[in-house]
């Protein structure tokens, strides 16, 4: 897998853990290793196995520790629920395993290097090994054939594509539908052909199983390469195209934001248009510098890494659920 890896780091208010089956044989037969763990409910539609981003700017570990970090672990666990439930709705059973994924602090060391080395790429490697044997215990003891889609953003995404690369009990025929990967810094289409063997697609429209989906968001002013660069794969998730032609307002169905000081959400639809530039690699969308949506002071001026998922928490439900329809069908579920 060749990546470079950054990251989007947020705060929220506090929730509730669901309730795990304990099982043996893994570190994930502990209920206290998921964040949330909807094992025994029976009435969801389909699955949603996520992983969080960056939750912690400094700590004194180069990791984020949040056994012995209550505020950490009620940071996880309110962004967990805030982009699974909120975003998929009440009809989804939710698997989040806790990870130790490297802190803010400790990723911007070794991201002043572009691209990574070899032996640096080993900093990540516990949070990716845990990410692996969590998914790995859903599949044998939750999943039960049911559908499931892989969601995560920044370092999560990095986590999921490593679970991708590493696991090749993700097929459709096991229930795998799509991941959406948003975030996912500079990766080709031909590499992710070449890292998942072929049986995992880069996504090129709304239809089909079996795919995975990726786009970094700037507006028309960004001149940072962060994230993005030309031959970056980058799909548009309002018309889910890969070329440039461009998707209108109409099209966007929900943005879904956070204030992280209060609890409160805000939802805009028909927010902007957007649409892929080829040359950068990035999904543009209408929408200003300098305001409070970019990302400008950890990644540069117009650029929109901290909203990857937030921006499109509707129509990123919407594709879900079409594509659990199809692949339903297609597998007579």
């Amino acid at each position: 897998m060749k990546l470079n890896i950054y990251l989007s780091c947020f705060i929220l208010p506090v929730m509730i853990l669901s309730g795990c089956i304990a099982q043996t044989g893994s570190a994930y037969s502990d209920p206290g290793s998921w964040v949330i763990c909807d094992s025994k409910r029976t009435d969801a539609d389909y699955d949603v196995f996520y992983i969080y981003p960056t939750l912690a700017g400094k700590a004194p570990a180069r990791e984020m520790e949040w056994k012995n970090d209550p505020g950490l672990r009620e940071k996880i666990i309110a962004f967990s629920r805030a982009q699974t439930y909120d975003i998929f709705g009440k009809n989804v059973r939710v698997f989040v395993p806790y990870l130790h994924q490297l802190t803010y602090a400790s990723i911007m060391k070794i991201a002043a290097r572009h691209p990574l080395t070899k032996s640096e790429w080993t900093a990540f490697g516990r949070g990716m090994k845990e990410a692996k044997s969590a998914f790995l215990y859903y599949l044998k003891n939750f999943n039960r054939g049911r559908p499931f889609i892989l969601v995560g953003h920044s370092q999560g995404a990095m986590d999921l594509y490593s679970v991708m690369e590493h696991c090749p009990e993700i097929t459709v025929k096991n229930g795998f539908v799509a991941a959406y990967l948003p975030g996912l810094p500079h990766i080709s289409a031909a590499q992710i052909k070449q890292d998942l063997g072929g049986r995992i697609q880069p996504a090129e429209n709304a239809d089909g199983c079996g795919v995975i989906a990726v786009w970094n968001t700037q507006n028309g002013e960004a001149v940072s390469n962060f994230m993005t660069g030309k031959g970056t794969y980058c799909i548009n998730p309002l018309n889910w195209r890969t070329d440039a032609v461009p998707a209108e307002p109409d099209l966007h169905i929900l943005a879904y934001f956070y204030d992280y000081r209060d609890g409160s959400a805000k939802k805009e639809s028909r927010m902007f248009g957007a649409r892929v530039d080829p040359e950068r690699g990035a999904l543009i969308v209408d929408l200003p510098s300098d305001s409070v949506w970019d990302a400008k002071a950890f990644m540069g001026r117009g650029v929109f890494h901290m909203n990857d998922v937030w921006f499109f928490a509707g129509n990123i439900r919407a594709n879900a659920e079409h594509r659990v329809r199809q692949w339903k069908k297609e597998h007579k579920k």
